[in-house]
């Protein structure tokens, strides 16, 4: 069995990263009085990153939460400002003049009793035949979708409703499953639909499953009865600081860009043991513990992967000796095509990290980096502060959850492109081998790019596809203009509008659909001007000519919408130097007050084809015109 640490060892911890691991492993035994400690622990490690608005409407008492709220985002890095609706459900808060709506918060909390939502809890649902059952479920979805659209209407930041479970069993007992009456099922059918509601009909809205938290830790663990027959709040500690670290969780994805790669060690991170030592047979990974803890991690892992994050490997090794893991253990799970890319070799992992990012063409802001060493970690943290890294447990038992802690694995919705993204990136190297048998003589490059028959297809104002518009937003840091952040429900809203333009575009090739990887949003300022609010494309598909044949388009667009002079800005970040001169490249001319300007009715700058042999299709996109008032 796993020795309990100390909880005082916590305040040893030299990192952010260090103290949220650490918690972790005591957050059974934590209480408000060790939640400021940590908090003051925080502040003497790190400087905040930023600061996180956050908004709470209730139908019971909230306040109490505030500690864990501060640790939650203490850990994270950030400060944080909370604004508490005045007690029950009040709707007025989804007006325009509410104190929610000026505390203009990040994240938006629902935190909702069941009783609160619709006077049918209060009674036993068992007593009801299935017919009423689903009769009571109708009124109680309109009910609550009703007050959910009320409160998306207005800027909230990403909406998230918590629905409080049942503070006792269900009234038919352990057998409950088995009658047609099931009180369990009916309420899972319920969550179903509401989670239906919020993903189809609702921008940047998500549902906080506390089922799930309730199973994690069980309903002795999870209430407090005392505080909430005295004052109305239900959370024993543990329940209410991981109630308050998902919430921060979410927080943390609409205002950092979400990890990409996790970079694995091999050796006791994959498998336990030494493969180099103890050989194919001896290493621990299998149905018998140890093993089975590194089996389930594996098996976490490619949980992992369907989120839409990438496997690469990168261990100190004999890269025989793991492919021979790879390919011939009887019991590893994942195998050499789930990674995307590979460094098994003697060289240190900050160096072999570098070129991982180098090869996938990523930032390195985009790595977790996970391996079993405190030399390597710690190396890791000082040469590459950008990666984060995580040191996996030395007790096999703590090996399956070594990467629940980490908030930017946390999803808040899946596109097409997250379950397709290993794919994706096998594609890419198959490009890059494709092009390396061009060679480097003059004109390589135009016959390799001419040999992928590209496709691109240019959407406007369409919100089929928002949720993966706005990951494009938040992911995005290489190639964007401006790196201006939309969630979701901003971009719905600027599909909407009159005077914006919202464009996207996919692109395939010999090898592949490469998904949606571009977005341009354009305003309109009057008859005659046009400004460019942001331009991204993702780093997939850089040095495929994608960004000048999907700027050409749009600008053709404009011309025929009457635009004449066009405006752009270069934002600089620490990242997207990549674009500092991209403007200028295609044309735009900078003027006194920093700003770059094109004039649409004096021709383009260069032809489209002498630019980009991409074959290129438009949807039809509604007319634009300036906003009036």
């Amino acid at each position: 069995m796993t020795k309990p640490i100390p909880i005082d060892s916590t305040l040893q911890a030299c990192s952010r990263p260090e103290l949220r691991a650490l918690v972790s492993r005591v957050s059974d035994r934590l209480n408000v009085m060790w939640a400021q400690k940590l908090v003051a622990h925080c502040a003497t490690l790190e400087p905040e990153e930023g600061s996180l608005r956050i908004g709470i409407v209730r139908s019971f008492t909230s306040e109490l939460l505030d500690p864990w709220l501060k640790l939650a985002a203490a850990l994270q890095g950030l400060g944080i400002d909370i604004y508490h609706a005045p007690y029950g459900l009040s709707l007025q808060e989804a007006e325009p003049d509410s104190g929610l709506v000026s505390h203009a918060p990040d994240v938006t909390v629902l935190l909702l009793d069941c009783e609160s939502v619709h006077p049918a809890f209060n009674a036993p649902l068992v007593e009801h035949d299935a017919d009423t059952q689903r009769q009571v479920a109708d009124v109680v979805l309109d009910r609550l979708c009703s007050i959910l659209e009320r409160f998306r209407s207005q800027p909230i930041g990403h909406m998230v409703l918590a629905l409080l479970p049942a503070r006792i069993g269900p009234a038919l007992g352990t057998f409950d499953a088995q009658s047609e009456r099931s009180q369990a099922r009916w309420w899972s059918d319920l969550k179903g639909r509401i989670a239906a509601c919020l993903r189809t009909s609702m921008r940047a809205a998500s549902l906080l499953d506390l089922d799930e938290l309730l199973l994690d830790i069980g309903r002795s663990h999870f209430f407090d009865r005392r505080l909430w027959y005295s004052a109305r709040f239900p959370f024993a500690p543990r329940a209410a600081f991981e109630v308050a670290t998902r919430i921060v969780e979410v927080g943390v994805l609409t205002k950092r860009p979400k990890a990409k790669v996790i970079a694995l060690d091999a050796d006791n991170t994959l498998w336990g043991g030494i493969i180099g030592e103890d050989g194919i047979e001896g290493i621990a990974l299998g149905p018998d513990y140890p093993g089975n803890c590194y089996l389930d991690f594996q098996r976490r892992l490619l949980d992992l992967e369907q989120r839409g994050f990438v496997l690469a490997l990168c261990s100190k090794n004999n890269a025989a000796d793991v492919e021979h893991v790879l390919s011939s253990h009887p019991h590893q799970l994942i195998k050499d095509h789930h990674f995307v890319a590979k460094r098994v070799n003697w060289l240190d992992k900050a160096t072999n990290l570098r070129e991982l990012a180098d090869e996938l063409n990523l930032g390195l802001s985009s790595f977790v980096f996970v391996d079993d060493s405190a030399h390597e970690i710690a190396a890791v943290r000082r040469l590459l502060p950008e990666v984060e890294a995580v040191q996996m447990p030395h007790e096999p038992l703590d090996v399956p959850t070594a990467l629940e802690h980490v908030a930017r694995l946390q999803t808040l919705s899946l596109t097409a492109e997250d379950q397709s993204k290993t794919g994706m990136y096998i594609a890419e190297r198959e490009r890059r081998s494709h092009k390396a048998r061009f060679g480097q003589d003059a004109g390589a490059l135009g016959d390799y790019l001419s040999s992928l028959d590209m496709r691109m297809q240019v959407v406007y104002d369409s919100a089929a596809h928002v949720g993966r518009l706005a990951q494009l937003t938040q992911k995005t840091n290489q190639f964007n203009l401006t790196t201006r952040r939309r969630d979701e429900q901003q971009l719905a809203d600027l599909i909407a509008a009159q005077d914006w333009l919202v464009a996207h575009f996919s692109l395939t090739d010999i090898f592949g659909d490469s998904g949606i990887v571009g977005l341009a949003l354009v305003r309109r300022l009057d008859d005659a001007a046009a400004e460019l609010d942001s331009f991204l494309m993702s780093c997939r598909v850089i040095g495929r000519t994608a960004e000048q044949a999907f700027l050409e388009t749009l600008l053709r667009k404009l011309k025929q919408e009457g635009v004449r002079t066009f405006f752009a800005d270069y934002l600089p970040t620490s990242k997207n130097g990549l674009v500092a001169d991209f403007l200028p490249k295609q044309g735009f001319s900078r003027r006194a007050d920093g700003r770059h300007e094109r004039r649409l009715d004096q021709g383009p700058a260069v032809s489209l084809a002498a630019k980009s042999p991409i074959v290129v299709t438009e949807s039809n996109g509604a007319p634009f015109s300036r906003k009036t008032d």
